[in-house]
Order: C-alpha cells, then structure tokens, then sequence
C-alpha cells in the first residue's frame, strides 16, 4: 500500500459484473469520501491494478473471466498486492465461498444482498485499520502518528513497587493527563466498569501467578465520565524463582470497532424494523431451548403470529401507517411475553419466551418450559387480547387481530422447520374458522396440504386432458376506443371444481414447477390462434403471452419460443412476451441472451408489474424492453393515494423518456381511465373496459362493436365490462 499524506483521497477498485450493484456500491463508497474505479470483466482487474494502484479492491466471488477466488490469489503473488486489503463479496448463507475467500487471501467479505448503509462503514474501518498497520511497518520514527491513529498506547508495570508507567496515548484513552497523580495497578481497576471490576482483577491477578502473558477486553469509564472499551496484552517477567516482577504491554481503545462490529450483528441477527430478533438468530434460541427441554422433561411452543387483513392497511392507509402498527405489535408482543408468570416457574430464572419477526405481518414466538398445551394456549390467549387492543397510529383508531397456530416440541416435531410448518399449518386453519383466534396443530390439518398435492398432481394432468384454455382481455386504445391489442389468460376447467380462474393454480404451479409447461401451452395455443387470425385477415391484434421467470431457469425458452413460431409460421410482429421485474434482477447471464435472442425473432418484449420489485432505471437500459405496463396495484388507488399518482405519473414519464410503450393494467373506473389519459398513458386494459374473454365471447364483442368503443363508452359511461352484449368468462 502506497505512503498517502493527509489530503490523499483513497481509491478503491470495485470489480462486479452487475452494473447496478457497482452503482450502488460507488454511490455508497463516495459518500464516505473514497474514489471509485469499476471493472465489469475479471480478466481487466489485474491490468487495472497494476495501472491504479489502488488502497482498497472489492472482488465479487463470481465474474466472467475470472472468478474473484483466482484474481485475488494473483495480486497477493504481485509485489503490490501483498498487503493491499481485498474485499470479496459473497452470498450471506454460502460458507463454503467465505472459507475460500480468507483461503485466498481475503482480507474480509461482504454479505449479499448488500446492506448499502453498513458498506461505507466496514470499508472505512479496514481502509484504517491497514493503513495503521502500514505506517506502523514503515518506520520507528513515525511510530507515535501511528499509535494516536491507532488509539493504541504502552504500558509498563514495577510489580515490586506497583509504580506504572503509561505512554501518552494511554492516558489520552483515559482521559487523563501525565501531571494526574502516581500512576499504579490500582488505577488502572478503578477506571474498570463496575460490571467487569471483579472479573478483570481476578484475571490479572491469575496471569501474574501462573501465566507468562494475558489478554483482556473490557469496558473503562473515562475522567470525564465516557464509557470506553478497550483491548490490553501484556507480557510478564519473571526472576529466577518464577515470581512475577514486571509486565509490559499495550492498551487499546476499540470502541469504533466494538460499535462497528454490534452494527454488524444487529443487522445480521436483527430485524431493521421491529429490532425483533430475525429467523438467523431465532434457530439459535430453539437449539438452546431444545437442551433446556430435554434437560428438564417440558416441552416448547412454537406460536406462528399473523395478522388478519395486513394487507388492507397497507393498501388504504399506506406502507407508513403499515410500518407504524409492525413495529407497535412487536412492542406489544415483546414486552407482553416476558410478563407470563403462569409458566415460570420458582426455580426457573431464565426468560420463558423468546418473538422474532418471521416475515411481512408474520411473527414467530418460542415458549420455554411448557408442561401441557395448556400453558401455551394461555400465552396465545394472553397475545391475543393485547394484539387486538386499539392502536392509535398519527391520530387514527386502527384495530389489528391476529390468527395463531400453535405447534409442540416434541410432540409434533422435533424440527424447528417442521415445528414452524406445522404452526403454520395452524394459523391457516384459525383464518378458516373466521380469524382471531388460534388453534393447535393436528395431524388432520395435513388434508389443506394433501388437497395441495392433489390438485397439482391433476394440473399435471390438464393439459393431456384438454381441462385448459385461453381467454383474452382487450387492450383499449383509449383516445380512440380501438382495440390495439389483447392479453391472453389461462383459465383451468376443472371436471370437479368447475372454471377456475390463473390465481387459483398459478402460483400453486410457479411453486412446483409446473408453470413451465403451462406457459408453452399458452403459447403454442396462442399461436395457433394468431395463425387462424392471421389466414382470415379479419384480425391484426398483438397478442400478449405471460412468461414465468421459470422458464429462464430451465434454459429451454429460446428453443420453445422458435418451435412455437415455426410450427404456427405466424408473422412474430403479431406476439408479444411479457415477464416479471423478478425475472430481471437474476443475474444470470442467460437472461439476457435469452430476451436478446428472443427480440431479433421479432417479437416485442414486456415488462409487467413494473414499479412494485426492485427493476431501476439500470435494468430497463440493460434489458431490450418494449413496453412498460403500470401495475394494478398503483392503478387501483391512484384517485386516493398521491403516492401512488406520483408513482404513476414517474413510470410513464419514464417509460417515454426511454421511448417505451406503457401500458396501465388494472382499471376498473371511468375515473381511473380519464386520470391515466391526462397523464398520458393512452393505452389501457381492465374490467371498466373488459374482462378476459372467451374466444367466442370476444368474437362477439369485435362483431358487434367493429373494435371501437367511443360510441358506446359515451352512452353509457361503463366501458365494456357493463354491456350486455358480452358473456361473463
């Protein structure tokens, strides 16, 4: 590492094929005062830190080219790179990527997904610590600047007389003057927190009997009345006769580093917005559970915590209000479980309960010494009546109410996945029975999850069946009233079931699997249809197809999108995919040859549910994107929520800034129509117009009304979806 004076801006090296993990992590390095470099490919990170020399380099652990294990390997082997700090970034649960980094020769990791706040942070402080280090190495006479950057001070102690000798930085760490008094043992543990008093002094006087050298870290409380922790080493002398006559050694003040390092826990182990415990550090109270459970015969409640109709609020009140009542429930839970004295018992001193948050409105609360359901129902019951008492949020009355499932160690399980499932399980059955309420888990309860196999062991079956079939929601034009295009959806007519709509099996079938070969039977069968359009000549309609992100998993989607095209010999101008924001922040590289290879077919590109994920003006430019679509969500309270009108009004202005097609999906009023057209979004679809249509039914529609609407919309004020002329699908 090169010699830097005090004006010297570092630089640091950012070397990640994500241009927008790049972006976020030169935003949040700058912001911290560093100079950022970026390399895109690993085969130009040795050629770029030879030419930049720079203080600090962050590899991300998979690149093209070379994988970031490998290129740190090769600038530790350059003269340049022995000590400059290397800081790879790594998945949060791969181990095995974390040992290979520091095998490597790491100096530290970052955990993906990035915590952009704590970023600036851990670089500032290895950035320090390793120039420390270096001004240290690099000569005697600049040993004092490096001790005060370091806040690390010498000691020396006569134990015959007791006399200490301390350096500057000692006493600055103190809070102290050299002109303070005689400096003695017995100053040192009167500056020791009372807390840690006894145990310091017992650990000094044991390594001044038996030891030839001790480490402690405690906590000080400074002249001036700060609370300081500290790190002191220390090696002792010994005469001829084995007795201790001096000690000398090092004290330093790693506050920064201990608050440094409790951010880092607390952002690992703690939710950021309850400050609850998450799932990480809640696996940790069950193992100690566990062994308190066998050890005293009880058992341990597993309560899984949701709250009725969240969702609601968020949607009226919004995410802020939203927010506010999370974090008051895990108030309530978290002080409420630690006043249940009808479980603890006399003996017992250690607290009886433990809540994380799980997920969203989700909460998981662990009861130690249970003797019989019994005691965990009165927990529930106890939950319950605080949970459901009001919440006073910015003035309004909200109330909240919970469903609760309870599951029992070890008498459902004895793994905390399994126990959790099982509470889940629950939970689900007290919503079935009306919500508020809680129930225990049985084994009956399975019938919810074997009706779930059941039916996605006959969605495999469907399609050899024929049970499936498309309809089609028209894409309104809204100055002209035409029909620009229409959107296919996948209907299930099941033989028991009768018709059911895309949300009943669709998520069922994207969490299997299954959704693969539903989707190339959509397409295949849409394409069939455009074709028989196309040989009439009585339709020119762009017809929408849904991909699920699956299908880019599976690496089949070019192949079948050509197969679908070929064996319809449609003109591919007439089809367009649309994917979901999901699909976009993969970083697999398939992705974009995939959607690339599928642009050159001619076929247009759609995004849909943009604005509710985590697409960014970075993806949008990356991807070869058509056509925007406005999520229904946003649509549906645009009249009621200036967020969301200001949401909508950034999309659009987006969408034509990029020279993108936009679309808004969802709208179900007069209203919502004419707000969207002021803000220039012509084109849109939705049950004010139409609902998804059976192919006859909108054979009808195009016969009766010639694809324009302008007359009729006029008259009635009701769009499509109020006519009589149209058959509900």
């Amino acid at each position: 590492m090169k010699f830097s004076p005090m004006n010297y801006t570092p630089l640091v090296l950012v070397a990640d094929d994500d241009h927008f993990i790049r972006v976020l992590v030169k935003d949040a390095l700058e912001a911290e005062g560093f100079r950022v470099a970026e390399v895109a490919d690993g085969r130009e990170v040795l050629s770029t830190f030879s030419r930049m020399n720079p203080d600090i380099i962050i590899l991300d652990v998979v690149m093209p080219g070379r994988d970031g294990f490998r290129l740190c390997r090769e600038i530790r082997a350059t003269e340049s790179g022995h000590t400059v700090p290397i800081v790879m970034m790594t998945g949060l649960d791969d181990i095995d990527a974390v040992r290979k980094s520091y095998a490597a020769g790491a100096t530290d990791f970052i955990t993906k997904p990035l915590n952009i706040p704590l970023i600036g942070y851990r670089i500032q402080y290895i950035y320090r610590s390793n120039r420390t280090l270096e001004k240290l190495k690099q000569s005697e006479t600049r040993l004092v600047d490096a001790l005060k950057i370091a806040n690390l001070g010498s000691w020396e102690m006569d134990l015959d007389s007791g006399n200490d000798y301390w350096s500057q930085e000692v006493y600055t760490i103190f809070g102290m003057e050299p002109g303070d008094g005689v400096i003695s043992h017995d100053v040192f543990l009167n500056a020791v927190h009372p807390e840690e008093k006894e145990a310091v002094a017992a650990r000094m006087e044991k390594a001044f009997f038996e030891e030839n050298d001790f480490s402690i870290e405690c906590r000080i409380l400074t002249k001036n009345g700060r609370t300081r922790t500290i790190l002191t080493k220390a090696r002792i002398n010994r005469d001829e006769k084995h007795k201790a006559t001096w000690a000398a050694g090092f004290i330093q003040d790693i506050t920064e580093r201990k608050e440094v390092e409790e951010k880092i826990r607390l952002l690992a182990y703690y939710d950021t917005l309850t400050g609850l415990p998450n799932r990480i550090l809640f696996h940790d109270y069950f193992s100690h559970a566990v062994a308190f459970a066998t050890r005293t015969k009880t058992q341990i409640g597993i309560l899984f915590v949701d709250l009725d109709r969240f969702k609601l609020i968020n949607d009226t009140l919004g995410h802020a209000v939203g927010d506010k009542v999370l974090k008051d429930v895990a108030s309530r839970l978290d002080a409420g479980i630690r006043k249940y004295d009808y479980i603890a018992r006399e003996r017992v001193t250690d607290i009886d309960a433990e809540v994380a948050r799980f997920a969203g409105d989700e909460f998981i609360v662990l009861l130690k010494n249970v003797r019989d359901h019994f005691d965990a129902a009165k927990v529930a019951q106890r939950i319950q009546d605080s949970l459901t008492m009001p919440y006073i949020i910015d003035g309004s009355e909200i109330i909240v109410t919970p469903s609760i499932g309870i599951s029992l160690y070890p008498v459902d399980g004895e793994n905390l996945e399994d126990l959790i499932k099982f509470a889940d399980i629950a939970m689900y059955h007290a919503k079935e029975l009306g919500r508020n309420n809680f129930q225990f888990y049985s084994r009956s309860l399975d019938t919810t999850a074997k009706d779930h196999l059941i039916l996605e062991g006959q969605l495999r079956n469907a399609i050899k069946r024929n049970e499936l079939f498309v309809c089609y929601q028209p894409i309104i034009h809204v100055p002209s009233f035409e029909i620009t295009g229409i959107e296919a959806v996948v209907r299930w007519r099941h033989p028991e079931r009768g018709i059911l709509s895309a949300a009943s099996f669709v998520p069922m079938a994207e969490e299997t699997g299954l959704i693969t070969e539903v989707d190339e039977w959509v397409l295949f069968t849409v394409c069939k249809q455009i074709k028989e359009w196309q040989d009439r000549s009585d339709h020119s309609w762009m017809v929408t197809v849904n991909i699920s992100g699956r299908n880019f998993k599976k690496r089949t989607l070019v192949e079948t999108v050509g197969r679908a095209l070929q064996s319809s010999e449609i003109d591919p101008r007439w089809l367009k995919l649309e994917i979901t924001e999901g699909v976009l922040i993969d970083k697999d590289g398939y992705v974009v040859s995939a959607l690339n290879n599928i642009k050159d077919m001619g076929i247009r590109l759609a995004l849909d549910d943009f604005g509710t994920g985590y697409s960014s003006l970075g993806y949008l430019r990356k991807f070869p994107l058509d056509i925007l679509k406005i999520d229904k969500c946003f649509v549906k309270d645009i009249l009621i929520d200036p967020d969301c009108a200001s949401i909508t009004t950034a999309i659009i202005a987006l969408a034509k800034s990029l020279k993108l097609d936009i679309i808004a999906e969802g709208v179900e009023t007069k209203e919502q129509m004419e707000l969207l057209l002021e803000k220039g979004c012509e084109k849109q679809q939705g049950n004010y117009f139409s609902p998804p249509l059976s192919l006859t039914d909108l054979e009808v529609l195009v016969r009766h009304n010639s694809t324009r609407l302008s007359d009729r919309t006029a008259d009635t004020g009701h769009g499509f979806g109020g006519q009589p002329v149209l058959v509900s699908s």
